[in-house]
């Protein structure tokens, strides 16, 4: 009796992800969201890995500061190695990664493989710095980033925080970039920088400078009008050449449209 023929073996080129985090992420994870409970709790100085430090000014925490009983933000005296020191305020629309995280976290996380190294890439509504400097750290020291945002106190201390040789912060909004040439940056990053009502949102003047190759990047809120047309919105301004992903986390959409080479 003749026996029957085995099924071919599975072949994978990547190896199989885990269904779940490991133990040592979770662990991680773990002492990161203590590491942040400890600094919004804090009412003494706090420093970082990096020896910056922040000196509370009053007695109320982070976390009494912000909440309804509180004045609603919190300011601290800022001391920053090789930098002038500088006075910041943290509220609610201005918060700072090495006392709250990062506000952008959702972010990282979803594009952490869209970085490529030698990219010279745009970030639009930067806040305080630390996705820039992020992104700065993907794209390494042959790469270049210029980092825009409204808030001029934001953009002083990012310059101060997140000084590097492939950095640039400035003061502004989209019209700094009039001047730009078409094709001028390989990856473009707006996080969260458009009303998520907004239902006209023209992006024409920021895919005008997306280079062959490169990748245009907008996040909003889940579920907002502006997260349920940015897929119609990304292909109308390609006029239909783009190749267009929407990721979600953490009540964060994020879409990419890239442009062919």
């Amino acid at each position: 009796m003749s026996s029957q023929p085995r099924p071919p073996r599975e072949r994978r080129i990547w190896p199989e992800q885990e269904a779940k985090p490991s133990s040592a992420r979770w662990h991680r994870a773990s002492l990161g969201l203590r590491r942040v409970m400890r600094r919004l709790t804090s009412t003494g100085t706090i420093t970082t890995y990096d020896g910056v430090k922040y000196r509370p000014v009053g007695h109320h925490s982070l976390t009494r500061s912000l909440s309804k009983r509180g004045p609603g933000f919190k300011e601290y005296d800022v001391s920053i190695p090789l930098a002038e020191p500088m006075r910041i305020r943290v509220e609610p629309s201005r918060v700072f990664a090495d006392l709250t995280g990062s506000r952008f976290a959702s972010e990282q996380e979803l594009l952490r493989s869209h970085v490529r190294p030698g990219s010279r890439a745009l970030v639009i509504n930067a806040g305080t710095g630390d996705i820039s400097k992020w992104i700065a750290d993907l794209v390494g020291p042959s790469g270049a980033v210029v980092s825009l945002d409204l808030d001029e106190q934001s953009v002083e201390f990012a310059s101060r925080r997140y000084a590097a040789e492939n950095i640039t912060f400035e003061h502004g909004d989209g019209s700094l970039l009039l001047g730009e040439p078409d094709e001028a940056f390989e990856f473009i990053l707006a996080p969260r920088a458009f009303s998520p009502n907004d239902e006209g949102l023209n992006l024409l003047p920021l895919w005008r400078l997306v280079a062959p190759g490169g990748t245009l990047a907008i996040s909003t809120s889940s579920g907002s009008v502006l997260a349920l047309k940015l897929t119609r919105l990304l292909g109308d301004c390609s006029m239909g050449e783009a190749s267009t992903v929407v990721l979600e986390r953490a009540g964060i959409s994020l879409a990419m449209a890239t442009r062919p080479i």
